[in-house]
């Protein structure tokens, strides 16, 4: 079925204008990149792109990149993409953290400002032909049916951690969740279609399995991202078809989801460009660490990094430090200035003498080039926070990770990673209270020396070697397919939520 849009700016194949794509992202590091991705494979596919970009996001990306962060981008591709700025309510102050209550206004201010867009590209006779919307975004699709517009949701993980939030409702009603009592959080759960057993406590974190979800007031935003999915033309998953074949086909057989794995977008959208406009920084990468790599032997450090949004406690720094200290290991560790509210340098987030100590086997900096990082074979080990975009650019390296999820969807994640895909080991056991230096060495030893470090990481490769594959294969089809459908028109109307 095709849009009932009357001034759809979808093509015909019969030599009409170029599709018309307008894409949607939440205005965060982690999910402004896979956006950005998505849209130079677009753009290199003779798709006109126009990429909506929060003025905060844009006023950081802009000082860091200079002014051709709002610019047309790039020009070598078959079409540039055409970045529109929105107001979005937020400081333009990098230094300044992230509220999450004033994160929700802005999304909703955002929303004003995605629909002056369009009323106004609708007048100019240049109507998109479909939307793309961030899966956190939630009026995405009341603005696709006021405009009759077909869209698609950008799904930044998993079709695993899609389907066990899908599940949820399920999971209260079997009386699974709220988890009270002894041993309620590791009852496991093996009827999900599709995914191997799973325990309680590897539903994303958000559902908050402790409470009564009548308590929790995010938790019906939550599951409203999953109704609403339905309603969308279909789900594009920044994966790989071949991590969760399984789980894919029976969301598409047994859910009735429309699925379609494009990723990962950032070695996709490397096959069709090699411009750096690719890859959007809200922070300012310290490539110093590049050198230092180049002195170091193969396979010898240890990646520390936990994204663009967590922010730790100082005790929990302090132990780590402590046991990567004890652990006599070689590391890299990316610390952002803002990962301890309060604290002014680095130095004020690490215990006294710290840097000074380690200083002939570590470097310690406020932010990586992550891609080249893991690409680069003195790189051993990830210790990560399962962040997905970190998740797949450690697997797309072939790099076995330490898990030590904070947030979100990230000790789903690190399920899978752990018992599913076997490509990394967790921190801490699932029934730690707290971190301990001891727990920490004995971890970090393991996966860089030991016999069972060595396993993951031969998982790890072999993983690196499927993904490049479905890079010309699997992904490289959904996303030709949907270029043509783009062309053709074919896409799905929007419904009435019913």
């Amino acid at each position: 079925m095709t849009s009932s849009s009357g001034e759809s700016g979808c093509g015909n194949g019969s030599g009409a204008a170029s599709p018309h794509v307008v894409l949607v992202p939440l205005p965060v590091q982690g999910h402004l990149n896979p956006f950005s991705s998505l849209a130079h494979c677009l753009a290199a596919s003779g798709i006109s792109v126009t990429l909506v970009r929060a003025a905060r996001a844009n006023a950081i990306v802009s000082e860091i990149q200079g002014s051709a962060a709002s610019s047309p981008l790039p020009h070598i591709l078959a079409r540039p993409i055409r970045v529109e700025v929105v107001p979005d309510g937020m400081t333009s102050d990098p230094k300044q953290p992230l509220n999450p209550n004033k994160v929700r206004e802005s999304i909703e201010i955002i929303g004003k400002g995605v629909d002056g867009l369009l009323e106004k590209l609708m007048r100019e006779k240049d109507a998109p032909c479909c939307l793309i919307i961030d899966h956190l975004i939630g009026w995405g699709h009341d603005i696709a049916l006021k405009y009759g517009l077909p869209w698609m949701m950008l799904w930044m993980g998993s079709a695993s951690a899609f389907s066990v939030g899908f599940h949820v409702p399920e999971l209260v009603s079997r009386g699974y969740i709220p988890a009270v009592g002894e041993g309620a959080k590791d009852r496991m759960i093996d009827f999900v279609p599709g995914l191997s057993p799973f325990s309680v406590r590897d539903v994303p974190k958000p559902v908050r399995i402790e409470e009564d979800t009548k308590a929790n007031p995010f938790f019906q935003f939550f599951m409203s991202i999953y109704y609403k999915a339905k309603y969308a033309d279909r789900i594009l998953f920044d994966s790989v078809y071949d991590l969760e074949s399984s789980v894919a086909e029976a969301l598409r057989e047994e859910a009735g989801f429309s699925v379609c794995h494009v990723g990962p977008l950032f070695m996709m959208s490397s096959q069709t460009s090699k411009s750096s406009a690719r890859t959007v920084n809200l922070l300012q990468e310290d490539d110093s660490c590049l050198s230092w790599l180049d002195k170091q032997q193969e396979s010898s450090v240890l990646y520390i990094s936990f994204g663009s949004v967590v922010t730790l406690e100082y005790d929990v720094i302090s132990e780590l430090a402590s046991g990567l200290e004890a652990s006599g290991l070689h590391f890299l560790w990316v610390i952002r200035p803002d990962a301890l509210s309060g604290k002014a340098s680095v130095e004020e987030l690490l215990p006294e003498g710290f840097i000074d100590r380690t200083h002939s086997r570590g470097c310690v900096i406020s932010w990586a080039p992550q891609l080249a990082v893991l690409a680069h074979p003195s790189i051993g080990a990830f210790l990560t926070h399962c962040g997905w975009n970190s998740v797949l650019e450690s697997l797309s390296h072939g790099v076995p990770m330490l898990g030590f999820p904070q947030q979100a969807e990230q000790n789903t994640n690190l399920k899978f990673i752990v018992h599913d895909w076997k490509v990394g080991l967790p921190l801490l056991q699932p029934n730690m209270q707290r971190i301990e230096l001891t727990y920490v060495q004995d971890a970090m030893t393991v996966i860089m020396k030991k016999d069972e470090g060595k396993e993951v990481r031969r998982n790890a490769l072999h993983f690196k070697k499927v993904i490049l594959n479905a890079c010309n294969g699997s992904s490289k089809s959904n996303l030709e397919k949907l270029v043509q459908d783009f062309i053709s028109g074919n896409l799905k109307a929007p419904a009435p939520l019913q």
